[in-house]
């Protein structure tokens, strides 16, 4: 099932507010500090073993994601106490998990440099090339490699 534009619109609110209140200024987002130290009213996540459960895979900074997701999940578990409840799914796990690794303003503003590529790009914010192309259609932004 699609989410909503509504629904987009406040998982990109929640992501927004996210690095605001930790004072992230450029990627990479380090969801890891997010896991660990998370705003009140969500519990940290241990996540010295998820590397072992994400493994070395496929692409290049996927544990970066599956992280971000697990993180989404964590606010939609909390939700009761936490500010506002929202959509659960895969889907919108996926979408927090670009909204947050790869801010809008922060990927348009570097979309404008010169000769950027995707891979360049997807480097900076180390998500995978695939999560980067995603977010800049998403966005309607197309650099040199997609």
């Amino acid at each position: 099932m699609a989410l909503s534009p509504n629904d987009q619109q406040r998982i990109e609110e929640l992501a927004i507010r996210l690095v605001e209140h930790y004072g992230f200024k450029r990627p990479p987002i380090p969801v890891e500090k997010i896991l660990s130290d998370p705003p009140e009213g969500l519990n940290s996540v241990d996540i010295s073993d998820l590397s072992l459960v994400f493994g070395i895979g496929e692409h290049r900074y996927e544990y970066r994601m599956a992280m971000a997701r697990l993180l989404y999940r964590e606010i939609c578990r909390a939700s009761t106490n936490w500010e506002q409840s929202y959509p659960y799914s895969n889907e919108a796990a996926r979408y927090f998990a670009s909204s947050l690794l790869i801010p809008a303003q922060w990927v348009l503003k570097a979309a404008w440099r010169p000769l950027i590529t995707l891979q360049q790009l997807s480097e900076d914010f180390q998500v995978p090339d695939y999560a980067m192309s995603s977010r800049l259609v998403q966005l309607g932004k197309r650099v040199k490699g997609m």
